[in-house]
């Protein structure tokens, strides 16, 4: 089984500003309390792909060092995927996705997760964190629009 979280918000920016904005993780984790100590920032290279390194955070679990492998679509989607040969993947699967549209007041945000935890840890953390990771991404939502909209 999957844990997913998925939320829309509109956001007071452009979509470039809202990516730009998560593509700069050591600002982004004013919103997003699971992003720990970021040890490798995102470089994007002439194809918009790259990698980051930073100390993740999920309820119940200790704080770990993570690769993502980060991809964006200009400037409409951004998706974060756990790198692969890297101990998180003993314990789990990951994909961060951020989707864009502009509209008249700002930007149309969907942001989501998916999380599939390998086995014997399924059985602890899949009942753990299902509501838990929806909450947490609606409040991610709800402080990007803040920190944006203060910016604006």
């Amino acid at each position: 089984m999957t844990v997913r979280a998925e939320a829309t918000r509109v956001i007071p920016a452009t979509s470039r500003a809202v990516l730009e904005f998560v593509l700069d993780l050591e600002r982004y984790r004013q919103a997003d309390t699971k992003i720990g100590r970021v040890v490798r920032p995102v470089v994007l290279d002439d194809d918009d792909e790259g990698t980051a390194r930073y100390w993740g955070r999920l309820r119940g679990a200790p704080s770990a060092p993570d690769t993502n492998i980060v991809r964006l679509r200009r400037w409409h989607e951004l998706t974060f995927s756990g790198a692969p040969r890297q101990p998180a993947r003993l314990l789990l699967d990951f994909t961060g996705r951020f989707t864009c549209t502009d509209v008249d007041d700002g930007c149309r945000l969907t942001h989501g997760y998916e999380m599939t935890f390998r086995r014997p840890a399924r059985w602890v953390y899949e009942p753990l964190l299902g509501r838990w990771l929806q909450e947490e991404v609606e409040a991610e939502l709800d402080r990007v629009g803040t920190i944006l909209g203060a910016d604006g």
